[in-house]
C-alpha cells in the first residue's frame, strides 16, 4: 500500500507542475513574442522483486520475466516551442518589427547594460538619446553601423544610435541636370510677344540655396523655328544674381555667333527717382569708337521699322523695296554736332539675322539706296521713299477723305469726278510738297483747289489739280501732281534707337537694380522711351520637325540639350563658385497645335529625377526594410542608410535560458553568440515593419492539456483515497 500512496503523491506533484506550465502559457497568451512551453514526464525507478530467468533445457522450463513494481512518475523536462511563430498583429508603427523566419529561428540582440541577451519581442522605440530600444525594458537594440561611404560595416554589434547629431540633416546637392518638356503652340500669344513665353527652372547651389533661372521661348522664324533665351537668375528674394555679379547672360547660356532673339526684359527693371534726365544725356552723348577720333551716334533700325517708314514700290518697274525680316541697318552719324561750314557725315551698314554684314546689291536693293534720276537728297545713300502728290491724293481717295463738288464751269466731263480739298488738306500739301504751291507754302483760307479724278474706280486712276477760277490772281500757276518728296533715314532718326552701354548705366545708378552687363539698352530720342533686351549672343535656336513637331535640334544639328554654364558665374572676391554646369534636356519638347495654348515647362533633374539638386534636409521619418536596414527620410527628398539590425541564430534555440522580460540567455546546450550576428535575409527570412509577433500559445491545446492534467490529478487523488481505505480495512482486522 505504501508504494501506491507514494506513487500517487509523485503523480500529484508532476501534474501540478504541468498545470503550472499551462497556467504560465495561458497567462502569456497576449505577451509579445512569447513562446509556449510543454512538460514531459518520466517514470521513476522500479522495485524488482524477482529477476528474469532464462529457459532451462535440462529441466524443460521456459524463461520467466522479471517482476518489477513502479514507484511513480517524475517531472522530466519543459520544452519551449521556440520554432513556431506567433500570429501577426498589425500596428503601423515603423519600429514594431516581426521576425518572419524561413529556415531557422532568429533573435534580436539587445544589451541590458552588462551583457547581450536575445529576444523575439520586436516592440521597439527611439529613446531621448536617439537609441533604438525595447519598449518594455529599455534594453538597447544591437546592430551594425554605417561607414564613411554610407555602407554597412559588419563587425561586432553595437547599440544602434539612429538619431545622432550627424544624421539629423541631409547634405544639400547642387543642380546638374534639367528637363524642358511640354508643347509650344505657334498660335499662343506669348510665344509671339516681345517678352516671349516664360519658363522657370529652380536650381540649387552646393549649400542648398535655391535660385530661379528665368527663360523665355519665342517664335522667331518660319514654321518650327524658335529660340530660347536666358532672361535672369534670381535668388529666393527675387534679386538678380547676374546683375549684381557682373556676369554676362551670354557667358551662361549662348554662343558668340549669336542665336538669341533679343527678349524684352524692360519691365524687370525700375528707373531710380529723378534719373530720366541723366539717362537722356547719357544716351545722346556722342561716343568716340575704339581706334577712332571723331564722335559718333549710331542709330539702329530693325527691318520692321525700316519697312514701316521706307518700304517703297517703284511705280515704273513695280519693284518692291523692303528689308527681309530679322535684318537691320546701323546708321552712323559722325560729328553730329558739327557747326557750319563743317557738316556731319553719314554711313550705313546692313546686317542679316546672324549679325553678318551684307550689301544692298547682294539683296537686290541697290535701287532703293539711289535717288531717282533728276532728284537730289542730303546725307549719304540710304533707303529712299519717293512720295508724290498723286500718292497723297490716292491715299485720301482710298480713305474717303475727299469731299465731292461741282467742277469749274458747272458742267462735269464724262468719266470725271470732282472733289474740293479742305483747308487742312491744302496745308498738308503745302507743307509736304512745297513745289506744288510754288514758293508760297502758305495757303490762304479762301482759296480752293479742285481735284479732278479720271477712272476713279479703276486700278490706275489719274489726278489733276486745278485752281478754282474764282481765285484768279494767285501765284498757283505751277500746280503739279507729279511733284515728289524724298524720305530717307535722316527723316526718321527718332524711330531708330541708340544703344547705351549697360555698364555706364549701372555706374550712374540709373536703375534701382543693375542691368546685366551685356544687356542691350535701346533708347529712342523721339519720345525718350527705352527698351531693355537680352543680347543676341544669349540663347539658342530651336528647330522643330514640321512632320511630327518633335525637336530636330537646339543650337546645332545633332544636339537636343544645352548647358547652362553656371561654372562661368562670377563670384565676388576669392569666394569659390558654388554652382555646377547644368545640362538641360529639350528632347521631349514639342511644337504642336494645342488650342493656342503652350504648356512648355522646365523642371530640375533628368527623366529619372537625378541631378535635380536639393536644399538641406531635416530628418522627418525612419523606416526599416525586410533585411533590417534602417533608413532616414529627409525633407529634401533624400533617403540615407543609418544602420542595420543584426540577428542571432543558434544551433539549438530551444536550449536558450529564459531570463524573463521576454529575453533569453545562451547556455551550454544552446550554442554561443559570436558577437557579430547575421543578416536577417541571409536565408530568405524577413523583418516585417509595422507588425508584431504575438504569443504562439494555442488556447485550444492548453485547454485540452488542462483537462487531461485535471483528470490525471484526480486519478492520482483517487488512488490515494482508495489506498487509504484499504489501509483502514487492514487496521480494522484487529478489531
Amino acid at each position: 500500500m505504501m508504494r501506491a500512496l507514494y506513487s500517487s503523491v509523485a503523480g500529484l506533484k508532476t501534474h501540478q507542475t504541468k498545470m503550472d506550465v499551462i497556467g504560465n502559457n495561458i497567462a502569456n497568451v497576449n505577451t509579445v513574442g512569447f513562446k509556449s512551453s510543454r512538460t514531459t514526464f518520466s517514470t521513476m525507478m522500479y522495485q524488482t522483486t524477482s529477476f528474469a530467468s532464462g529457459a532451462n533445457a535440462e529441466t524443460g522450463k521456459g524463461g520467466v520475466n522479471a517482476k518489477q513494481i513502479g514507484l511513480g512518475t517524475t517531472f522530466a523536462s519543459t520544452a519551449i516551442d521556440i520554432d513556431t511563430g506567433g500570429a501577426s498583429e498589425s500596428t503601423g508603427k515603423a519600429f514594431d518589427l516581426k521576425l518572419s523566419d524561413k529556415n531557422s529561428t532568429s533573435f534580436y540582440v539587445v544589451n541590458t547594460g552588462t551583457e547581450n541577451v536575445f529576444t523575439r519581442a520586436g516592440a521597439f522605440y527611439v529613446d531621448g538619446a536617439g537609441n533604438l530600444c525595447m519598449e518594455s525594458t529599455g534594453y538597447m537594440v544591437m546592430g551594425w553601423q554605417v561607414d564613411a561611404n554610407g555602407n554597412i560595416r559588419k563587425d561586432t554589434v553595437t547599440p544602434l544610435k539612429i538619431m545622432s547629431n550627424d544624421n539629423q540633416t541631409s547634405d544639400p546637392e547642387y543642380t546638374t541636370r534639367g528637363v524642358c518638356s511640354g508643347i509650344l503652340d505657334d498660335n499662343s500669344a506669348n510665344v509671339n510677344s516681345d517678352e516671349g513665353y516664360s519658363m522657370n527652372l529652380i536650381i540649387y547651389d552646393n549649400l542648398g540655396y535655391a535660385y530661379t533661372a528665368r527663360f523665355a521661348a519665342q517664335k522667331t522664324g518660319d514654321k518650327g523655328e524658335y529660340t530660347v533665351n536666358l532672361k535672369d537668375i534670381q535668388d529666393a528674394n527675387g534679386k538678380s544674381i547676374i546683375s549684381s555679379s557682373g556676369t554676362k547672360l551670354s557667358d551662361l547660356f549662348g554662343t558668340a555667333s549669336g542665336q538669341g532673339s533679343n527678349v524684352h526684359i524692360t519691365d524687370d527693371f525700375i528707373m531710380a527717382s529723378g534719373m530720366a534726365g541723366a539717362l537722356k544725356r547719357l544716351a545722346a552723348m556722342p561716343m568716340i569708337p575704339t581706334g577712332g577720333t571723331d564722335p559718333q551716334l549710331v542709330y539702329h533700325f530693325p527691318s520692321e521699322t525700316i519697312n514701316q517708314y521706307l518700304s517703297y514700290t517703284d511705280p515704273a518697274t513695280g519693284t518692291k523695296y523692303e528689308l527681309p525680316d530679322g535684318y537691320k541697318i546701323e546708321y552712323t552719324v559722325t560729328n553730329p554736332e558739327a557747326v557750319a561750314p563743317a557738316t556731319p557725315t553719314y554711313t550705313y551698314k546692313i546686317f542679316d539675322k546672324s549679325g553678318q554684314e551684307v550689301t544692298a546689291d547682294s539683296l537686290g536693293l541697290a535701287g532703293w539706296f539711289t535717288p531717282p534720276q533728276g532728284t537730289t537728297m542730303t546725307g549719304n545713300d540710304t533707303p529712299i521713299k519717293v512720295v508724290t502728290v498723286n500718292d497723297k491724293l490716292k491715299e485720301w481717295m482710298d480713305g474717303n477723305k475727299l469731299v465731292e463738288t461741282t467742277p469749274p464751269g458747272g458742267t462735269p466731263q464724262t468719266g470725271e469726278t470732282y472733289y474740293k480739298l479742305d483747308a487742312d488738306q491744302l496745308k498738308q500739301l503745302g507743307e509736304t510738297f512745297t513745289d506744288v504751291l510754288g514758293q508760297n507754302a502758305s495757303v490762304p483760307g479762301n482759296l480752293s483747289v479742285i481735284v479732278t479724278i479720271t477712272g476713279e474706280n479703276t486700278s490706275t486712276p489719274t489726278f489733276k489739280l486745278t485752281l478754282d477760277p474764282a481765285n484768279t490772281g494767285t501765284n498757283w500757276d505751277n500746280l503739279s501732281e507729279t511733284t515728289a518728296q524724298l524720305y530717307t533715314l535722316d527723316d526718321y532718326l527718332g524711330a531708330g534707337y541708340l544703344l547705351v552701354d549697360a555698364e555706364k548705366i549701372n555706374a550712374q545708378g540709373i536703375f534701382t537694380e543693375k542691368l546685366p552687363v551685356d544687356a542691350e539698352f535701346r533708347y529712342y530720342q523721339e519720345d525718350g522711351h527705352y527698351e531693355i533686351v537680352t543680347p543676341s549672343t544669349d540663347g539658342f535656336k530651336m528647330q522643330f520637325s514640321t512632320a511630327d513637331g518633335s525637336l530636330n535640334y537646339i543650337g546645332q544639328q545633332g544636339s537636343t540639350s544645352q548647358i547652362l554654364r553656371m561654372s562661368n558665374f562670377k563670384m565676388n572676391g576669392d569666394n569659390p563658385n558654388p554652382f555646377s554646369d547644368i545640362e538641360i534636356d529639350f528632347s521631349t519638347l514639342k511644337n504642336l497645335s494645342n488650342g493656342a495654348s503652350s504648356t512648355a515647362a522646365m523642371s530640375g533633374g533628368d527623366s529619372r529625377g537625378e541631378g535635380e539638386g536639393k536644399r538641406v534636409g531635416s530628418l522627418i521619418g525612419l523606416s526599416v526594410d525586410q533585411s533590417g536596414k534602417i533608413y532616414g527620410s529627409y525633407s529634401n527628398g533624400n533617403t540615407a542608410l543609418l544602420g542595420q539590425i543584426a540577428v542571432a541564430r543558434f544551433a539549438n534555440a530551444s536550449g536558450l535560458e529564459s531570463i524573463g522580460d521576454n529575453c533569453y540567455r545562451t547556455t551550454m546546450n544552446s550554442g554561443q553568440f559570436d558577437g557579430i550576428g547575421v543578416e536577417m535575409d541571409s536565408d530568405g527570412s524577413t523583418i516585417d515593419s509595422g507588425t508584431l509577433e504575438m504569443s504562439n500559445v494555442d488556447l485550444a491545446t492548453e485547454f485540452t492539456q488542462m483537462i487531461t492534467t485535471q483528470r490525471g490529478y484526480q486519478a492520482n487523488s483517487r488512488v490515494i483515497s482508495t489506498s487509504d481505505g484499504i489501509l483502514e480495512e487492514l487496521v480494522n482486522l484487529k478489531r
